[in-house]
């Protein structure tokens, strides 16, 4: 598994991404590979599994707990959104009795419905199931009794084999856990099958025979399976991987196809039964080697014609038909459709009125009168709207858009004419034939965030953050957010002086800066870095005591002076060759003071933290940490000796501390489970309140660490955590996750004695004038006298003045020297402390 494990961050110098600008152009190596790959392989790393059971059991673990409370205050998160903004879409079911009533299975946020047909700013609603579901992959619907519903999770497309150049190639995006079936229209669910204690497993797709509906046929990752009894057990019947796709003749049902095959699966092909699954044959005149996947469709009106897309990893085989049911096919159009997403998405919908009437997707759609013989184009992705806020339901680009990386399409089984499209950008519908289109996404909160998302330190309602395969989004105060630069959206950065000036970047360190608050960009990217192997999302960090210092890493660490005018490479060259840098941590208050992680390129070099006090010149590698990667690192905004790093992967502790500038590391997760974990915050006003959030959801510590309980109530049942935030002046915590958007909660308070003697207690804390202009004054009330220390710490959580007082005190701080904005008061004793908030005018 360590074999060229990482490789794929290298990708980026090999094949750089191209979508910069709007308009854009197609990007030549997906994006969707590199997201998935980087996602399956931190996790996998160092043994190349990734554990749903671990998954699971931190699920029922959490379930049996009760939230963290503390001074009276729980976790009340709320969404924020983006909810105009459609994420990543696997796949829809229709009610057969209700043309309004759809389900939606998202890539990494679970079920949703609507019952307005995707109508209306608020038409979806997330479905909980009372299980850790990410990634939905395949819904069906009895079609006889339509409150029976089974949903198929996992999103995989290959799991043992490679692309060129790579020994292992996983991709994949979220954790399988089975099947689950309800019984009452969605409200509960049961395991149907239980994959809760497997890994690396998916379900594509899932037919009800609508004849005989106790009978199941779901197409997964280990095969094509079936179940005689409603999904109370299940029979493997075609035991080839990577089984993509499944297509039964609704009026002979013992006749069906299946196709095998994902990315550079070392067994694929398309098979046919015509005993109801006893034996399977594989079917001629189709291609029998090819490096993608197969996706069929049969022809409701004529089941004897049926449709297959065939296609390379990298490119489209042609669209195929066979008028025999099967027996034979031929090619009727070598049209390139699925281009680069052969592996990814791509897919057929057949008019059920008309058998030569077809819409044919892949990155774009294309329909046909003549059985596909000629290939019309009914979609443009790059006419999105960027730059424009467009409110929840409204149309997100001309008629003639639909998102990029179309995964399946339907045509609605009651509604004569009707499409619907899963995409890359949610959900699209067209009510003639694919003639015109428009978004079906208002309230569906799917988007899938990277890390690192940013706030301005003075305006609550400003904060952006990039999306995988929707850009970069920019919230302004409403849960309809606008899109800005294009490609997939990666980390920002929000100036903490100043909020106009902003940065962003598109994947590979492809950096981007505005000065009016995200209206206009420029390229400000450190060129140099550009030529050496770099991470996905490739880190750059704003110095918090010295924002106009920039730090940016591929394989070298590069530092701008000026807010990234110019480039320099800093040292010698390769922080940890032949390793890519994958986080950069700055000294609160020593721009000189960083820590940084790194990922492995070739397997040989293991990851490791490492530690610089000359701004990069020289580094110390960290010892006694786990062979992992680490994702986040946090330094201590009080006292720079303490360091948090949080580590992915299974089998190991995921949060260490270092109370002494690196020298020792302890693991410190009591209570944690053993769930990668991806993001770590500590409040800069209560610095023993740490934040955590892994692939579950969001846990925190009061105690620096030391003890940790979940912090989610309010949030969907699982959530990938990918970047804690805050906004400091209201107390408010964010998070940005991979699928469900962005979520804002109350931060914890600190823990009194009693709220209604919080003012004049034995320990309170005073403070006034308030607003202040020249002078503060602070009043200590203790029970004995005691050596305090003092701080005043920034909204952006940096330490601007400290002292130290002895015993009962009243004492004044000069202020003079700090300029007017929203700051925090915190004092603290040997057992006590306390932050009050203060305003300089």
């Amino acid at each position: 598994m360590q074999r060229l494990l990482l490789f794929l961050l290298g990708f980026l110098l090999m094949f750089p991404a191209c979508r910069k600008h709007a308009p854009l152009e197609p990007e030549r190596l997906s994006g969707a590979a590199q997201s998935l790959d980087f996602w399956a392989l931190a996790r996998s790393y160092p043994h190349g599994h990734i554990y749903s059971k671990n998954l699971t059991q931190a699920y029922e673990w959490r379930k049996m707990t009760t939230a963290v409370r503390s001074g009276g205050i729980e976790a009340d998160w709320e969404p924020l959104g983006p909810k105009n903004i459609g994420g990543r879409t696997l796949c829809l079911a229709f009610h057969p009795d209700d043309p309004e009533v759809i389900f939606a299975g998202s890539a990494s946020g679970g079920l949703w419905k609507t019952e307005t047909g995707g109508v209306g700013a608020e038409a979806w609603s997330y479905v909980p199931t009372g299980f850790p579901v990410l990634g939905v992959g395949a819904i069906a619907i009895d079609p006889a009794h339509p409150e029976v519903l089974y949903i198929g999770t996992g999103e995989v497309y290959n799991y043992t084999a490679a692309m060129p150049g790579l020994v292992d190639r996983l991709t994949r995006g979220t954790y399988g856990i089975g099947i689950l079936k309800s019984t009452d229209g969605g409200q509960s669910w049961s395991k149907s099958l239980d994959w809760s204690y497997e890994e690396m497993t998916g379900v594509q797709q899932i037919v009800v025979n609508p004849l005989r509906p106790e009978t199941v046929y779901a197409a997964t990752t280990e095969g094509l399976f079936r179940s005689y009894n409603a999904g109370e057990s299940w029979d493997l019947i075609h035991a080839l991987p990577m089984a993509a796709d499944f297509a039964l003749n609704p009026v002979d049902t013992n006749r069906m196809l299946v196709s095998h095959g994902g990315y550079q699966s070392p067994q694929k092909g398309v098979f046919r039964s015509i005993d109801g699954g006893a034996n399977f044959s594989l079917v001629s005149g189709l291609p029998s080697n090819y490096s993608g996947k197969t996706l069929l469709t049969m022809s409701p009106s004529d089941p004897s014609i049926i449709y297959a897309s065939v296609a390379h990893h990298n490119a489209g085989l042609g669209l195929y038909r066979s008028a025999n049911g099967g027996t034979t096919f031929s090619l009727v159009n070598p049209m390139n459709v699925p281009q680069y997403q052969g592996w990814y998405s791509h897919d057929i919908a057949v008019n059920p009125e008309d058998p030569n009437y077809l819409l044919y997707t892949g990155i774009d759609a294309f329909w046909s009168a003549n059985a596909g013989a000629i290939l019309l184009p009914s979609s443009y992705w790059f006419q999105w709207y960027i730059d424009t806020l467009i409110q929840a339901g409204e149309p997100e680009g001309p008629s003639d858009y639909v998102h990029a990386d179309i995964h399946a399409a339907y045509y609605h089984p009651t509604l004569p004419n009707t499409l619907y499209l899963a995409t890359d950008g949610g959900i699209f519908y067209s009510g003639d034939n694919g003639h015109s289109w428009e978004g079906r996404n208002g309230g569906y909160q799917t988007t899938q965030f990277h890390a690192n998302f940013s706030n301005s330190t003075d305006d609550p309602a400003f904060a952006l953050g990039g999306l995988q395969d929707n850009a970069t989004a920019v919230y302004l105060g409403q849960d309809s957010w606008y899109r800005v630069i294009g490609g997939d959206g990666m980390s920002t950065a929000v100036f903490p002086d100043n909020d106009s000036i902003v940065f962003a970047t598109y994947q590979g360190l492809n950096i981007l800066r505005s000065t009016d608050r995200g209206i206009q960009f420029v390229n400000v990217s450190p060129s140099q870095a550009l030529t050496e192997p770099r991470a996905f999302n490739a880190p750059y960090e704003l110095a918090p005591s010295q924002p106009g210092t920039i730090y940016a890493g591929a394989q070298s660490l590069y530092r701008s002076v000026d807010t990234a005018n110019t480039w320099q490479l800093v040292g010698a060259g390769q922080v940890d060759p032949p390793n890519v840098l994958l986080t950069i941590a700055v000294g609160p208050d020593d721009p000189q003071l960083l820590y940084v992680s790194t990922a492995p390129l070739f397997g040989t070099v293991p990851p490791k933290v490492l530690k610089s006090v000359d701004g990069g010149q020289q580094w110390t590698a960290m010892a006694g940490l786990p062979d992992r990667l680490a994702m986040d690192i946090a330094i201590h905004p009080l006292d720079p000796e303490v360091v948090y790093a949080v580590f992915s992967g299974f089998g190991t502790a995921h949060v260490y501390r270092t109370t002494d500038g690196g020298g020792v590391w302890t693991p410190v997760d009591g209570g944690l489970p053993d769930v990668p974990a991806n993001t770590i915050w500590i409040d800069p006003q209560i610095p023993q309140h740490v934040y955590m959030g892994n692939d579950l959801g969001v846990w925190v510590s009061t105690d620096g660490g030391e003890n940790w309980g979940s912090y989610g109530e309010g949030l969907p049942e699982a959530v990938l955590a990918m970047h804690l935030s805050a906004y400091l002046p209201d107390r408010k915590l964010r998070l940005a996750t991979h699928g469900h958007g962005v979520y804002q909660s109350q931060l914890l308070e600190e823990v009194t004695a009693g709220k209604e003697a919080a003012d004049r207690r034995p320990g309170s804390l005073r403070l006034w004038p308030n607003p202040a202009a020249d002078r503060l004054q602070v009043e200590v009330e203790a029970a004995e006298r005691k050596e305090i220390d003092w701080y005043i710490v920034g909204s952006e959580g940096r330490l601007l003045k400290r002292g130290k007082e002895s015993g009962r005190q009243s004492w004044q701080i000069d202020l003079r020297e700090i300029p007017a904005g929203v700051y925090f008061l915190r004092v603290q004793a040997r057992d006590w402390q306390e932050s009050r908030p203060f305003i300089v005018q």
